[in-house]
């Protein structure tokens, strides 16, 4: 991805393309995990393949909204999310407050 959407000011570009670097290294450990789960557990870990299908799909929307400009953004109240918690849980698409 060479040019990513600006939108978000509380965001630099180093900040953007560091969460993206590490969402991308996400999504790319649980898919492997998924992977090796389907080949070596099959049904018997129904439970565990269902959280990595959720965190998995979780990392992807987030790229989604990097793609689209609302990355940081939270989704109820708009607001920007602050950096330490994304860089906590990068995929995260509320603010401390609406996630209460």
């Amino acid at each position: 991805m060479n040019t990513l959407p600006h939108t978000n000011a509380h965001l630099s570009m180093t900040e953007i393309r560091w969460l993206v670097n590490e969402l991308n290294t996400d999504r790319a450990r649980l898919a492997r995990a998924l992977a090796l789960m389907e080949e070596t557990l099959g049904d018997e870990a129904a439970t565990a393949r269902a959280q990595l299908e959720s965190q998995h799909d979780a990392v992807l929307a987030a790229l989604e909204r990097v793609a689209t400009g609302s990355y940081g953004l939270c989704e109820r109240c708009g607001e920007a999310i602050p950096y330490g918690r994304l860089l906590v849980m990068p995929e995260v698409t509320h603010c401390v407050g609406c996630q209460r």
